[in-house]
């Protein structure tokens, strides 16, 4: 089974081995940034002492959330780590005053927009040219957020 803890230093590389394999968007060290300034909002999903997923999100202004990003390892998906993932970054950011919280997803993503709309989200716009490689992204968001506690 795995479990959902907060990000360490010492999971840079891992972090940056996901990145790359299913994103290869951002600059590896926007990481260490993250994990310097919002800290608190940023988890991974460990299973046998690997890294399996991990996720980041941080109030963008009072009241709303912004997911950053959420990956899981394709060995590791529809097993619940993506899930609970994301009910991890829902509690954190509905503690600090989340009422909602957005994301933005490829707009060729068709498995990762059916998991958000799973989880609640709906989408709100195209974002035209979003990515580095031109393509569009879907903005989604989820309102009134709410967590079983």
């Amino acid at each position: 089974m795995f479990f959902i803890r907060p990000f360490q230093p010492e999971d840079f590389n891992d972090i940056i081995k996901i990145e790359w394999e299913i994103f290869k968007e951002h600059d590896p060290y926007i990481y260490m940034e993250l994990y310097e300034t919002v800290s608190d909002g940023f988890y991974v999903a460990v299973y046998q002492h690997e890294i399996a997923g991990f996720v980041v999100g941080f109030i963008s202004m009072p009241g709303k959330g912004r997911i950053f990003t959420l990956a899981v390892r394709e060995k590791y998906r529809r097993l619940g780590v993506g899930s609970n993932l994301i009910d991890t970054i829902f509690s954190v950011l509905w503690k600090k005053g989340a009422q909602n919280i957005s994301l933005e997803v490829r707009l060729n993503n068709i498995a990762a927009q059916q998991f958000y709309l799973k989880h609640g989200f709906v989408p709100e716009w195209v974002e035209q040219g979003y990515y580095n490689d031109g393509e569009n992204a879907v903005v989604m968001k989820k309102k009134n957020i709410t967590i079983s506690i």
